[in-house]
């Protein structure tokens, strides 16, 4: 399973070495991208939970809610995509915060 997890060395990290998911794409991308690892949803929420630094916003809309449970892996995208995407999104509040 950990070459299935590859595609996690693309994703931005924080300085705590967690995986930085500050919105609801890049959330929902990388655990769909977990569920393709064969991860169930349980394990997902816990990995993230474990690994990501995630905004309040992320938070309370995808896992208070609980709406993570109706993410599917077929909806993925491709893992660097999916990274390259995290990596613009993350590099773009950087530059709207003024902390480029």
């Amino acid at each position: 399973m950990e070459e299935d997890l590859e595609f996690l060395k693309e994703f931005p990290k924080n300085e705590n070495d967690m995986y930085i998911v500050y919105d609801r794409f890049t959330f929902d991308n990388l655990f769909r991208l977990l569920l393709q690892a064969d991860f169930d949803h349980e394990d997902v929420l816990y990995f993230m939970l474990a690994n990501c630094s995630m905004s309040a916003l992320v938070f309370q809309e995808r896992l208070h809610n609980k709406k993570y449970r109706k993410l599917s892996a077929k909806d993925a995208l491709p893992a660097d995509e999916a990274a390259r995407r995290a990596k613009v999104i993350y590099d773009l509040v950087q530059i709207a915060q003024g902390n480029d």
